[in-house]
């Protein structure tokens, strides 16, 4: 039985990771997210960069060791701003963690990809008291911890659909796992499609499109090209 996590995001991480075993026991969520934006309005959204075409596919660094997603960075930079610019949300997110605890999490499932973001987000203006709700790290850097909301930036995007390491479960599941009461998974769909459907992001992104329209706005999936086009 699992307490950190809502049940809508237990419950994925219960069937997609412990054939379903994972029980989640009672824990109140605070009522302070009807105000967040509307990419970020379900338990667990999936922003799917698959309509950007091959603007969605990552890139390699100079070494060619890690990689990184810049269609990824830009969404996650747009999604950071909609959130500060509510003060109302961002007043109530502070009253519920302790002081100097980040409630933001986004998790990089690659090295490279938390550098590309951390550069990109201190090149824009941003309110002191908003950055300190922040941490952008990666997976590997995020065993034992928590977030009341947590952005999962997948990276991965390539045409052949090799999975690299993202075939094995272990890291995507301590990723999703950090969430506590919201989970946005940004990725490219088409990745997990096909020959990945198996996969464990594969199985995610079914139980998340399955569950989309059927459990009370539960799960969604999100188009990352209306957020692009909305938020300008």
């Amino acid at each position: 039985t699992q307490y950190r996590m809502a049940e809508p995001i237990g419950n994925l991480v219960s069937d997609c990771f412990y054939k379903g075993e994972l029980k989640t026991g009672s824990r109140e969520i605070p009522d302070i997210y009807s105000t967040l934006p509307w990419a970020m309005g379900s338990f667990v959204s999936w922003l799917d960069t698959s309509t950007l075409g091959k603007g969605a596919h990552h890139q390699k660094d100079t070494k060619g060791s890690s990689i990184a997603n810049n269609a990824e960075v830009d969404a996650i930079i747009k999604l950071l701003k909609l959130i500060e610019s509510n003060e109302e949300l961002l007043t109530s997110l502070r009253e519920v963690v302790d002081e100097n605890e980040p409630a933001i999490g986004v998790i990089c499932m690659y090295a490279e990809q938390k550098k590309r973001l951390r550069r990109k987000f201190v090149e824009h203006h941003w309110d002191e008291a908003f950055k300190s709700l922040i941490c952008i790290d990666t997976v590997d850097s995020y065993q034992g911890k928590e977030n009341r909301i947590v952005i999962v930036s997948i990276t991965r995007s390539i045409g052949d659909q090799s999975t690299g390491f993202l075939r094995s479960p272990n890291r995507i599941n301590v990723a999703l796992s950090r969430a506590m009461d919201r989970l946005i998974i940004v990725g490219n769909s088409n990745m997990w499609r096909g020959k990945n459907h198996a996969m464990p992001l594969g199985r995610v992104l079914e139980y998340v499109e399955k569950r989309s329209a059927a459990e009370n706005g539960s799960y969604a999936i999100v188009d990352a090209k209306k957020l692009a086009m909305e938020s300008k």
